[in-house]
């Protein structure tokens, strides 16, 4: 393939925008004339016709929109590249691990108060329940949920969840739940085991009611949105469904609480506490997690 300028490719794609030599030339700041000559050149380079002239303006060949299509593309990108290396690259990416329930409920209404509060930091949040090697992997900040013994590592308590039942308000209109014993009439709504629903029956003494019916969603999010369908009774804690308590989607059933077993702390290595974004981003997630009714009671 012979190698084309970039004048008259740039003229070319000029002129293949206005369809018009005029335009184009005032555009380019050059004349009409140097235009017509530059995609001339490449007409004749190319062996193949690129504009049909008409009497006001332009038209593009097939052979020419075939061309235009690749110019706006390469001219795009290099002009994409060009601002990159021409402005410093002063922007910092901040990674935060955590579950997908955590992420999708809690933090993502939250990422617009994030870049209000760090402009020139790109946030990326990775989903995983697993435990975070912050000596292997690019990841900044990880809350989880557990125990908060994470030897090593600076652990910040978040919250101290309670748990709650909860339904859809048509699910209760067909069906009233107004004691324990109602709930045998439904369907019991599991994240991804029994494990929650027993300890929440125990902790009432509700008799009677088995704990090991219903359904196992496989995660807390889709058991939500089972909830959500009035597809049975969840179980979840207020961090997780304050938006669709507060809309009137979601019903708090009973009155009683009973605390998670684990918290949820953020975590990060201590060598990346005097990095005041680390710093900062720690701070911030613990002042928007007081916001909360599960938020772990503040240090005296």
């Amino acid at each position: 393939m012979k190698r084309i300028p970039v004048g008259p490719l740039r003229a070319f794609d000029v002129a293949a925008r206005n369809l018009n030599l005029s335009a184009a030339a005032e555009e380019m700041n050059v004349t009409h004339a140097a235009v017509s000559r530059q995609v001339k050149q490449l007409e004749e380079r190319l062996g193949v016709k690129l504009f049909e002239r008409l009497p006001r303006g332009l038209k593009l060949t097939v052979h020419g929109a075939l061309l235009a299509e690749g110019t706006r593309e390469a001219f795009d990108r290099l002009a994409s590249a060009l601002e990159d290396v021409s402005v410093p690259a002063v922007r910092r990416k901040l990674m935060i691990s955590t579950f997908s329930s955590l992420a999708t409920r809690w933090l993502m209404p939250r990422v617009q108060a994030f870049s209000t509060l760090f402009p020139e930091t790109d946030l990326q949040v990775s989903t995983s329940a697993r435990l975070v090697d912050f000596s292997r992997e690019d990841v900044d900040i990880a809350l989880r949920f557990g125990g908060g013994q994470y030897p090593g590592l600076h652990v910040r308590p978040m919250f101290k969840p309670k748990e709650i039942v909860v339904a859809a308000p048509a699910l209760l209109k067909r069906a009233p739940i107004k004691t324990f014993a109602d709930l045998k009439a439904h369907t019991l709504l599991h994240d991804d085991s029994h494990r929650t629903w027993t300890r929440w029956l125990d902790a009432v003494g509700a008799k009677g009611v088995n704990p090991r019916r219903g359904i196992i969603c496989g995660d807390r999010n889709s058991m939500l949105a089972a909830t959500l369908e009035g597809q049975g009774v969840g179980i979840t804690s207020e961090i997780f469904a304050a938006s669709d308590l507060s809309s009137g989607r979601l019903v708090k059933v009973f009155d009683a609480e009973v605390s998670a077993a684990f918290g949820i702390y953020a975590v990060c290595s201590p060598r990346r506490l005097n990095d005041p974004l680390i710093s900062g981003t720690m701070d911030w997630l613990v002042r928007e997690a007081q916001s909360s009714p599960d938020a772990y009671p503040p240090a005296p």
